[in-house]
């Protein structure tokens, strides 16, 4: 199975710890080759790295990533975020010509389960598969081309059908509809690959890309938030809120921010102390904000709309007024 990350520097430890989860849990598979795309990543970061998936016998590889700026020809921002997001649109030029479908993971992610199940899926004539995001404002859709009714979907982890990419010539394509909006999309590669793949993007359990935000909407209002997401026994909803296989810290209630309160904490801390940033110090001068976040998610449980209001009027613009954490 082949797994590519994208990373600077100052993200390693997260990107180390969630490549520690991955390794422990996929001990079954025949053969796993990791890249990672390296947004000048010291040297030192890539020897533990490269000692830590050593440990379990399997190859890691590092892309030097650092000029793929410069293959965007046209002006760009990035709404707060990271340019290093970007880089996944280039896979091809990077990856071995050879392979034929990889699996991308941010590095704010934790795979707690087997991956087997994806390395066997079959993505015929899809260019990705990926997992819907629990919830984008219709407004925000609109202005990629995307009506009210129509799926959104998360690029966190995104199983790439890299062989009809290169054919498809894809990079080209996104390029130019990132051109042609002037360099400017609030969720920047996400929204390409939204607009750009729409009717091609595969629909996968959101066991393999748990937002921690779920668990404080109740299963009732799932079927009209995200229709995909839909359980029809309640058994069922608790059993994919208990045994995810990939669970993505997106949002703002990240575990390694002190005074967190994320449902799914306890995943991040047990493979971080597996990992070589178990000592890794956390975050601290978000205590109050994060008291805050946690508040919204409870009043989240009891009242649902609440957190759509909150969503669509101040929740995702804040990206835009101040920058994303």
């Amino acid at each position: 199975m082949n797994i590519v990350y994208a990373s600077n520097d100052g993200y390693v430890p997260y990107l180390g710890i969630s490549l520690t989860s991955l390794l422990e849990n996929n001990r079954n598979l025949s053969d796993i080759t990791i890249f990672i795309l390296c947004n000048n990543i010291s040297v030192q970061n890539q020897l533990i790295l490269s000692q830590l998936v050593q440990k379990y016998n399997r190859s890691i590889s590092f892309i030097d990533i650092s000029d793929f700026e410069s293959s965007i020809t046209f002006d760009f921002r990035t709404s707060g975020f990271n340019s290093t997001t970007l880089s996944r649109l280039f896979l091809t030029r990077y990856l071995p010509s050879d392979i034929d479908k990889v699996l991308y993971l941010d590095c704010d992610t934790i795979i707690a389960d087997n991956l087997s199940e994806l390395e066997e899926l079959n993505l015929d004539s899809y260019h990705v598969a990926a997992v819907p995001e629990l919830y984008m404002p219709p407004s925000k859709k609109l202005l990629i081309g995307h009506q009210k009714s129509e799926t959104y979907y998360n690029a966190g982890v995104l199983l790439i059908n890299l062989s009809l990419w290169r054919s498809l010539n894809l990079e080209s394509i996104y390029m130019n509809y990132y051109r042609k909006m002037n360099g400017t999309l609030l969720y920047n590669d996400q929204d390409i690959i939204n607009h750009c793949s729409k009717g091609k993007i595969l629909c996968i359990s959101h066991r393999y890309n748990l937002s921690p935000n779920l668990r404080y909407f109740p299963r009732y209002f799932i079927k009209k938030l995200q229709p995909k997401y839909y359980c029809h026994s309640a058994s069922e909803y608790k059993e994919v809120l208990k045994n995810p296989a990939i669970i993505h810290y997106m949002g703002d209630e990240r575990p390694w921010i002190h005074g967190n309160k994320n449902a799914y904490r306890k995943y991040f801390y047990y493979y971080k102390a597996l990992s070589p940033w178990k000592n890794q110090k956390s975050i601290t001068g978000q205590e109050w904000y994060m008291f805050c976040y946690h508040c919204l998610n409870v009043i989240t449980y009891i009242s649902p709309w609440f957190r759509i209001l909150f969503s669509n009027t101040i929740g995702i613009n804040k990206y835009l007024w101040f920058g994303k954490k």
